[in-house]
This record gives structure tokens, C-alpha cells and sequence, in this order.
């Protein structure tokens, strides 16, 4: 499931204009729900959070957008062993899902779609001192 709602994340904090997408297909009150189970402060429960994004899903099927099939990489072996206090890359801030965006990826740091408050940012993976 985790890789399913990185999926979601990563299309929502690259296009802002999805959520209207998926207004307009019909399911903007499943992804007001999913992000706040997201961001709240317990685990949100598996099934609930699968029918929630497989809802999403279908509303986006309706407005013509294509399933993601594409993997949320991990981080590749030999990342951390760079200097200290450059990101090899982000992780989500919440620990909700699979998602990973590398530097290579993004100009600026990346956001997290869930995450609430002034900080929606992802979290800093660091590399490792020598």
C-alpha cells in the first residue's frame, strides 16, 4: 500500500492541478479523507486506506489519466557515503508511504501532499559522516 500512496504523493506534489482531476472525477472527498488519515497521528487503517486510493483511482481513470505502474526506487546502494549534511535525497516526513525523490530529481527540496502545517517538506535523508 505504501507504494500506492508514494505514487499519489509524488503526482500530487509534482501537479497541484491532479486534485482538481480527481475532484472532477468524483472522489474529491476520498482524497480530503486520505490525506487526513495520512497526517494524522496514529497508522491509518490498511483497508480503509486501499479503498480510498483504489476510489482515487477510479476517478482518475475517468478523466483519462493512466494507472502508475512505475517503482518508487530506494535509495541505490552507496548513498550516505558522501559529506556530511548534503541530502542524498528525501523520504516521506510522516512514514506513510514508499517515496523517495533524489537529488537528481528536483531543483528544490521536494513536498509531501499529506503532511499539514507550515512544515509540508520531506524529510532530509543525510549521508553518513566518514
Amino acid at each position: 500500500m505504501g507504494h500506492r500512496v508514494g505514487l499519489l504523493c509524488d503526482q500530487l506534489s509534482r501537479w497541484p492541478e491532479l486534485a482538481e482531476m480527481i475532484r472532477d472525477g468524483g472522489a474529491h472527498t476520498q482524497l480530503e479523507e486520505l490525506l487526513a488519515l495520512l497526517a494524522g497521528p496514529t497508522n491509518p487503517d490498511e483497508q480503509r486506506v486501499t479503498e480510498l486510493v483504489a476510489a482515487i483511482e477510479d476517478a482518475c481513470a475517468r478523466q483519462g489519466l493512466p494507472a502508475q505502474s512505475r517503482g518508487i526506487p530506494s535509495l541505490p546502494p552507496g548513498m550516505g557515503e558522501g559529506p556530511t549534511g548534503h541530502p542524498a535525497g528525501w523520504t516521506c516526513p510522516l512514514g506513510r508511504c514508499s517515496r523517495v525523490v533524489l537529488p537528481d530529481e528536483t531543483e528544490h527540496p521536494p513536498t509531501c501532499a499529506a503532511a499539514r502545517g507550515e512544515d509540508t517538506g520531506m524529510k532530509p535523508y543525510l549521508t553518513n559522516p566518514r
